[in-house]
């Protein structure tokens, strides 16, 4: 007598079946999707790496190392990585004084920072000191906000409405049409849609206005932010895309809605004692995760935007007050804080140490110390060989200063510990071959790493640009991957929110924890912020055959990046098997 055999609703193990193992699909490695894909991905190339010609410290795994001091052509007050791994600073002329009126300068970071300089004329007009700054997502060019006004003569500290724009491929500085509010001391960021929203700056404390992708600005009638300081508000793109931010003042925190009118939601106010005041630093090490660092005291705290209501807690405080300490993340994700002192502006108790914080420890770690006391209008920047660029600390009045800690025509390099091995010397580092210039939201692409085996970590960062202990653009996500051979395939991130578009550093890490030097990456404006990237399996309904009888089940999904799939299955009855290729079902069950 038969007995039936049935194989378990296909609801029960089907959705378990279809698994993707290959990347590459949905075009992650093509720039055709945009007509101005093929002029801004020029301006992406493969950045070298400068190896200073110093012998590594037997400390170097442990603690990093810093290069000499090198010579710089001007007082570095805003910092800005380009897409082709340049660096764009300005903020005085080439003897130090204040001003953004006569010089700004691209330096080549593939070679030592005294060499490889183009200093050139303002010819612009706009004195664009104490201005804010970030690259473009649609072009690589970077767009300049407001600053200082020049007399004639001078620079009298007050604002300006004018807008600016570099563009990286030229090195060109050209006006652009007038903000609707004048602004020094303001803040951008972009935004999920490419858009470049720019708040405070005195003069334009009240309201803040959008840039849109056409160059035009909208005023948010609707968001008013008088209540709010306006010397660089601490400003971030959420993971839900509207921007979140804090006056480090104060503490008060808001929501802003920077569509059509906006509109602004003020919530609490974390204890004054995290405040840390405008000469505090902060970095947003994860999507929706910030770090806030010293200013005020050696306190640092963390604030968790994830769930929608900011949670705000106190972290392992740094080793002492650190006024004007920049904040990095660096390639693993860690935060490297240097420069600052324990008075605002002046040399008491500067502390030179590169202070490492783990997020996964809560801890920080005592790094190298630089040479180069380093207070107001420093800098730092993550640069793509993984090492940063600390730069700036001066320009302070624009007239003669003695003091050569304030004027600091001067640059150094951290290496981090990442870049040693064990026993002190230069740790051998994986190479990415080839690799897209352009990635999209939600898709995968692909990437060649000799021994792609041996691939630990893959993690993005967005190119920094800095001014006033503040990274408007600097950005963090780890990413998914799976090899094959020497081939590596790669999820891009899935929201805009936690990968607004723009540039980023693409870095690989072997086994031992050592990260490549980075790929360029240009991340497009997403036409969808949250697509869907799961493959979707069809439900072929409840089987039931009896035992023995051959059984011929075909199984259809789909994966909306095209990406290629395999198939698996569980619970299976005895007998029975699936074609990881095809996803077909086939055999003869042989128990009930």
């Amino acid at each position: 007598m038969h007995r039936l055999a049935r194989i378990g609703r296909v609801v029960g193990w089907l959705p378990l079946a279809a698994l993707l193992i290959s990347c590459g699909g949905g075009n992650g490695d093509a720039s055709s999707d945009s007509p101005s894909a093929s002029t801004a991905d020029a301006k992406t190339a493969r950045a070298a790496e400068f190896v200073p010609p110093l012998p590594p410290s037997s400390e170097a795994s442990l603690k990093g190392m810093w290069s000499d001091v090198y010579n710089w052509p001007i007082v570095a007050v805003h910092s800005v990585l380009l897409p082709d791994g340049r660096v764009m600073t300005y903020g005085s002329d080439t003897t130090g004084l204040q001003t953004g009126h006569a010089n700004y300068d691209v330096w080549d970071s593939s070679g030592a920072p005294d060499a490889g300089h183009l200093t050139l004329d303002n010819a612009t007009g706009t004195d664009i000191f104490c201005s804010s700054q970030l690259v473009l997502p649609q072009t690589g060019n970077v767009f300049i906000a407001g600053g200082d006004v020049w007399t004639g003569t001078r620079t009298t500290n007050g604002p300006n409405n004018n807008t600016n724009l570099f563009d990286s491929a030229s090195a060109s500085l050209t006006r652009g049409p007038n903000m609707l509010r004048a602004r020094w001391y303001s803040s951008s960021t972009t935004l999920i849609n490419g858009e470049t929203y720019i708040q405070g700056g005195s003069g334009g404390g009240d309201r803040p206005e959008v840039r849109g992708i056409d160059g035009s600005f909208r005023l948010l009638n609707g968001a008013n932010t008088s209540s709010i300081g306006s010397s660089f508000p601490r400003n971030f793109v959420a993971p839900d895309g509207r921007v979140f931010g804090y006056d480090p003042g104060n503490g008060q925190m808001y929501w802003v809605d920077p569509t059509g009118n906006g509109t602004i939601s003020l919530l609490g106010k974390f204890n004054a004692a995290y405040s840390g005041g405008w000469y505090s630093s902060t970095a947003m090490y994860r999507p929706g995760r910030i770090l806030q660092i010293s200013g005020n005291s050696p306190g640092a705290y963390t604030i968790d935007i994830t769930s929608g209501t900011p949670v705000v807690a106190a972290t392992q405080s740094l080793s002492s007050t650190r006024a004007w300490v920049n904040a990095t993340i660096l390639a693993d994700g860690k935060v490297v804080a240097t420069s600052g002192s324990q008075v605002v502006g002046e040399a008491t108790g500067y502390n030179n140490t590169a202070e490492i914080w783990d997020p996964a420890t809560g801890q920080w770690a005592q790094g190298a110390i630089a040479q180069k006391m380093r207070l107001y209008h420093s800098n730092a920047l993550l640069l793509p060989d993984g090492s940063v660029l600390v730069s700036g600390g001066g320009a302070t009045q624009p007239t003669p200063l003695a003091d050569p800690n304030k004027n600091n025509l001067n640059a150094e390099i951290y290496y981090p510990p990442y870049l040693f091995a064990a026993s002190g010397a230069r740790a051998s580092r994986p190479v990415i071959g080839n690799a897209p210039t352009w990635i999209d939201i939600g898709k995968t692409f692909g990437v060649d790493v000799a021994n792609a085996a041996a691939v630990s970590r893959i993690t993005l960062v967005k190119t920094g640009s800095m001014s006033h202990s503040f990274n408007m653009d600097q950005r963090f996500l780890d990413l998914t991957f799976k090899t094959n051979g020497s081939h590596v395939s790669i999820q891009a991130p899935t929201r805009a929110g936690e990968a607004p578009p723009g540039y980023y550093m693409l870095f690989v890490f072997n086994e031992a924890g050592v990260p490549s030097i980075a790929k360029m990456l240009r991340l497009g404006i997403a036409t969808n912020p949250n697509p869907a990237t799961n493959p979707v399996l069809g439900n072929p309904g409840a089987q039931t055959t009896l035992v023995g009888t051959a059984i011929d089940l075909p199984l259809s999904a789909s994966d909306p990046n095209g990406d290629v799939m395999t198939y698996a299955a569980t619970g299976l009855p005895p007998g029975l098997s699936i074609d990881s290729g095809t996803g077909r079902i086939s055999g003869s069950p042989t128990l009930a």
